[in-house]
């Protein structure tokens, strides 16, 4: 469960900021990743952490109200998704989307 969780929320993450980024800058997923790679890497170490450390802890049954571990499941899948269209689409583009 912890992987799913995590990849999810790293694919929520990276939708969200990766399409604003570019809409603000006009780079590509990847040009931005190469240009900050410490900023990214520190990202994901940080998502990773934050996962991971109640996963150890067994307490990823608590809820916020309508933030239910079923609905980031059904979010994360749905950004996993996203993102991996977003890379497919910029790479047969050649460019950014936007």
């Amino acid at each position: 469960m912890a992987p799913e969780i995590l990849n999810g929320r790293l694919a929520m993450i990276g939708i969200v900021a990766g399409l604003a980024a570019e809409l603000q800058t006009g780079q590509s997923v990847a040009q931005q990743w190469m240009s900050e790679p410490y900023g990214v890497s520190a990202t994901w170490f940080l998502i990773t952490a934050a996962t991971l450390i109640p996963c150890f802890q067994r307490k990823l049954d608590d809820r916020l109200g309508p933030f239910t571990p079923q609905a980031e499941m059904i979010n994360g899948r749905a950004a996993q998704i996203g993102f991996a269209s977003l890379l497919v689409i910029e790479l047969i583009r050649g460019g950014p989307l936007f």
